[in-house]
């Protein structure tokens, strides 16, 4: 464990992350945002501003993924999630949980 996560850990403190990069990029005309996180084992994480959910589909696509050895590796799965079922027929959905 890294020693800024060994400071902020306190019994109170469930979870720590390291906000590691942000980009910012269209897909379409949709601005979409994607967050890359360093967890106190060592795993990156990512996070998308939006999620599309395809014309035929029942609902939005959110990765099962979780966790990924490299920062190269958790962008490239922000990316599969943002064009996977992007059939450019569909909407946009807002992550209410993106900002925090």
């Amino acid at each position: 464990m890294d020693k800024d996560f060994n400071i902020l850990s306190s019994e109170r403190i469930s979870e720590i992350k390291r906000l590691i990069n942000e980009y910012s990029l269209y897909v379409g005309d949709q601005k979409i945002g994607i967050k890359i996180y360093l967890d106190s084992d060592g795993y990156y994480q990512m996070e998308t501003s939006h999620y599309y959910r395809g014309k035929d589909k029942a609902g939005v696509y959110i990765t099962s993924a979780a966790n990924f050895e490299s920062e190269d590796e958790a962008l490239s799965n922000a990316k599969r999630q943002l064009l996977m079922f992007n059939d450019g027929k569909g909407e946009w959905r807002k992550n209410e949980d993106y900002y925090i």
